[in-house]
């Protein structure tokens, strides 16, 4: 078995926003242009995978289909600003959001039916803002809901984990699976007071859902050692008491200490640790 898929097309490229805007096509350039100049892609354990669209049935099992057609329309005539802050779209954006979708359920397919160990998925625009029936945060819609939505619908799991380590709160993730005990949502991120306001310590979830989200904000600044010790003392014995049968990571990595955008100041080493912790996870419960 190849251990890890990297899943990624051009055509990511040609979602478009406006000048200065954070969520930029160069963001992915820049990930590529290092993936190659590594040589990770050309190592015998990693193969680069084209995404396939997602399904309409795939993003109705998340999204109500106003909002898909109400995306397919506004970007068919030319796109713009799509809500009230900051998601832009341009003609080509429905399309390539469709392809985010399918490239994280793409991803979550190759792990689930025993052709990678794990996979990465390098998709724009991102998604983990966009709720049930709107767009928020550069968000359209919600990559990792809907593969865990797929994985749910077509391989009859119960027990998916999504942990959110963005610096933001995916108030739109969270919106999803509110009221699920199918899906844990377990998110570490920056004081939402100002953005998205949404993703307090108080928020675990309703009806069935109930205690199946787990929100541990922090203050702006927090750094390795802090976010760390969270993620060992909270995140890891859940984890361990849950026994996923399958893991879905939203990877934002605006909580690194030079990211622009964010408020928190991790190192790469938080990242490191994380993802050990989530690959061992896996080993024993996937």
């Amino acid at each position: 078995m190849t251990e890890t898929a990297v899943v990624y097309s051009p055509k990511y490229l040609h979602h478009k926003t406006v000048p200065h805007h954070p969520e930029v096509p160069s963001r992915l350039r820049v990930i590529m242009r290092e993936l190659n100049k590594s040589g990770i892609l050309e190592n015998e354990n990693c193969s680069l995978i084209e995404p396939e669209n997602a399904s309409i049935n795939d993003l109705q099992l998340v999204h109500d289909n106003d909002h898909i057609q109400r995306i397919k329309q506004f970007c068919g005539c030319g796109g713009g600003l799509l809500d009230v802050r900051d998601t832009v779209v341009s003609s080509e954006s429905y399309d390539v959001a469709r392809l985010a979708a399918g490239g994280t359920v793409k991803a979550a397919d190759l792990v689930m039916t025993g052709k990678y160990r794990n996979a990465f998925a390098f998709v724009r625009p991102p998604g983990h803002h966009a709720g049930p029936d709107y767009p928020m945060g550069f968000c359209i819609f919600n990559n990792i809901a809907v593969a865990a939505s797929h994985l749910l619908e077509n391989f009859g799991l119960d027990r998916v984990l999504i942990l959110d380590v963005d610096t933001h709160h995916g108030n739109g993730t969270q919106e999803i699976f509110y009221r699920s005990d199918r899906v844990l949502y377990v998110s570490l991120h920056e004081d939402p007071s100002e953005f998205p306001l949404a993703g307090f310590a108080d928020e675990v979830g309703e009806d069935e859902g109930l205690g199946y989200t787990v929100n541990v904000p922090f203050p702006y600044g927090t750094g390795d050692r802090i976010y760390l010790r969270a993620f060992n003392e909270i995140v890891v014995p859940i984890i361990n008491q849950y026994k996923p049968q399958f893991i879905l990571v939203s990877t934002g990595f605006d909580a690194h200490y030079t990211d622009p955008v964010g408020n928190l100041s991790l190192s790469a080493l938080s990242y490191a640790k994380i993802f050990d912790a989530v690959l061992e996870s896996a080993s024993k419960f996937c």
